[in-house]
């Protein structure tokens, strides 16, 4: 039953940000040039040329709200170019609009793709995890981790934020900082979830699979 509500919300999730992405785009796109037209024929009236001047600016920020929106709903990288691609892609998006650095290391996952589920949970578990460090780790800087070794994939995802008491959050807050969705997503794919804090000292979230078997001549370096 789980399985099948977490995809189904995919399945919305991917409607609604391409729904999002066809209307308000586009839109958009003609109300930013309108407004240069509008711009362009404002002449001497400078009252004028500074309130389209302001109407720009909203628009532009506008825009990039609904770009932003698009992009934590369902990535199209995702479906399109995989999770290496897609991961690379939200962390420096999410970097820019937090302001906390990430340092993306990733290798052998350009050997096969992962399957679409595999891809999708990961990838939301990444997700969770970074949105937790914005909201609650006050972390100077972020590391993720995504390898591919023979036939495991891990993802980690470390800050050297505040931490928490692990006993604490997990016997009153679990819920309320995401560990339970990400375990849960986790154990749907066979993985492992494990997540190691203390305070002071950053946390750590590792989450291990079974993949394929790369294909012979495709080994490890």
């Amino acid at each position: 039953l789980l399985r099948r509500i977490v995809f189904a919300q995919e399945d919305e999730r991917r409607r609604i940000a391409r729904e999002m992405h066809d209307q308000f785009g586009q839109q958009l796109t003609v109300l930013k040039l309108k407004l240069d037209l509008v711009k362009e024929d404002c002449g001497e009236h400078e009252n004028l040329c500074e309130q389209v001047e302001v109407l720009q600016t909203i628009a532009r920020q506008l825009d990039a709200d609904v770009e932003h929106m698009v992009w934590e709903m369902r990535p199209t990288a995702l479906d399109d170019l995989g999770l290496q691609a897609a991961l690379s892609s939200y962390i420096k998006n999410w970097s820019k609009h937090v302001g906390i650095p990430v340092q993306l290391h990733a290798s052998g996952m350009d050997k096969n793709r992962l399957t679409p589920e595999v891809e999708t949970a990961l990838y939301r578990i990444a997700q969770e995890a970074l949105n937790n460090v914005a909201k609650h780790a006050a972390a100077k800087n972020v590391a993720v981790v995504l390898e591919r070794r023979t036939d495991q994939v891990s993802l980690i995802i470390e800050d050297d934020g505040v931490g928490f008491d692990l006993q604490q959050v997990l016997g009153v807050d679990a819920e309320g900082v995401g560990l339970i969705g990400m375990r849960e997503r986790a154990a749907l794919i066979g993985g492992t979830f494990e997540i190691e804090s203390q305070p002071d000292k950053g946390a750590t979230v590792v989450v291990r699979i079974a993949a394929p078997p790369l294909e012979t001549g495709e080994t490890d370096e």
